[in-house]
């Protein structure tokens, strides 16, 4: 063969495998970018203002019991942050008509970007849209100027094909389904189950984004948080609260199949879900996740046709089952 044919075939072949690995790159799912939003830049606190109204002014002398909800969405598509303002641990007294100031973080940014000023309705509500966000993790904090007191909220940006692990909160991670009165009042830290921990963190080791759905309603949102962050010691991931104690109590396989749905609808993978009820069972399957991979610890264990761990524990289930999970295959 011609020599220059011959080098004129291999630089052909050398410029097709690095266009086809160039495309492989540019389609291939990134992991969650926990890294990103748990190094934030330095944040700038706005001016403090006071209040607007004297009544709110002396509700914020009770402890805030503020909420970010936690939104998963797709690459071009718009996230709804919904911020709730409420102070008060008895009678949870909205704060209505006051201004927020609202930020964002994540992946690819270099600072915090100012998304603007919000007054919260008669729900103590406000409802910050945020566009532009590429493929990554994304925190959003949001300022109640009257105080300076705040909440955060995640947004997790994904390309179809991402994969998630589904994990309910109360007898799932911790041992008893009243811990969660235990973090709401501060009389102690909840008790995890053995090997929880290491579950959560096993996973997203492999690559999965960690998917927290529990009926607890909005003003567990901040202990729950703490308690996932500081004595589970997973990263600031999706954690889905109820926005009202009747949807907690009443339709919890609802609402956690609409949760599941509007991250699948985003094109997240829901490939492996957890939990301790039945409501848990009910609400993976109609989100589609099949039986075989709806795990249930406790004494539902097994029910519905879900895979049973019948220890109280997740070590030997860690051994069997988690370690021989594949990766997810983002990068």
């Amino acid at each position: 063969m011609n020599p220059f044919r011959a080098l004129s075939l291999i630089g052909l072949l050398a410029a097709t495998l690095t266009f086809q690995q160039s495309v492989h790159a540019d389609d291939a799912v990134l992991c969650t970018d926990f890294e990103t939003t748990n190094n934030t830049p330095y944040f700038h606190y706005p001016n403090k203002t006071g209040f607007r109204y004297f009544w709110n002014k002396w509700l914020s002398k009770d402890i805030p019991f503020h909420m970010g909800h936690d939104t998963i969405i797709g690459e071009g598509q718009t996230a709804t942050v919904i911020g709730k303002f409420d102070y008060g641990a008895v009678v949870h007294k909205d704060l209505e008509g006051e201004y927020v100031k609202a930020y964002v973080y994540g992946t690819n940014m270099s600072d915090w970007r100012y998304l603007g000023k919000y007054k919260t309705n008669s729900d103590g509500k406000i409802y910050v849209d945020v566009t532009g966000l590429s493929e990554g993790h994304y925190q959003v904090k949001m300022v109640v100027t009257g105080d300076l007191s705040e909440t955060d909220s995640y947004i997790t940006v994904v390309k179809a094909g991402a994969k998630a692990v589904v994990f309910d909160i109360d007898e799932t991670l911790t041992t008893r389904d009243l811990e969660q009165i235990l973090d709401y009042t501060g009389i102690e830290a909840a008790d995890a189950r053995g090997g929880a921990t290491q579950l959560v963190n096993a996973y997203v080791a492999k690559g999965y984004h960690p998917l927290f759905v529990t009926a607890r309603t909005y003003w567990y949102a901040k202990g729950t948080r703490h308690w996932l962050r500081d004595h589970l010691s997973v990263p600031d991931a999706t954690l889905r609260t109820t926005l009202s104690n009747h949807t907690g109590i009443f339709d919890t396989a609802d609402y956690k199949t609409a949760v599941l749905k509007e991250a699948q609808a985003a094109g997240m993978d829901i490939v492996r879900a957890y939990g301790n009820a039945t409501t848990d069972i009910e609400g993976f399957a109609n989100a589609g996740v099949s039986l075989n991979d709806i795990y249930v610890i406790g004494e539902h264990a097994g029910a519905m046709g879900s895979q049973a761990i019948h220890e109280e524990h997740y070590w030997n289930h860690l051994a069997d089952v988690v370690t021989a999970t594949p990766h997810s295959g983002c990068q």
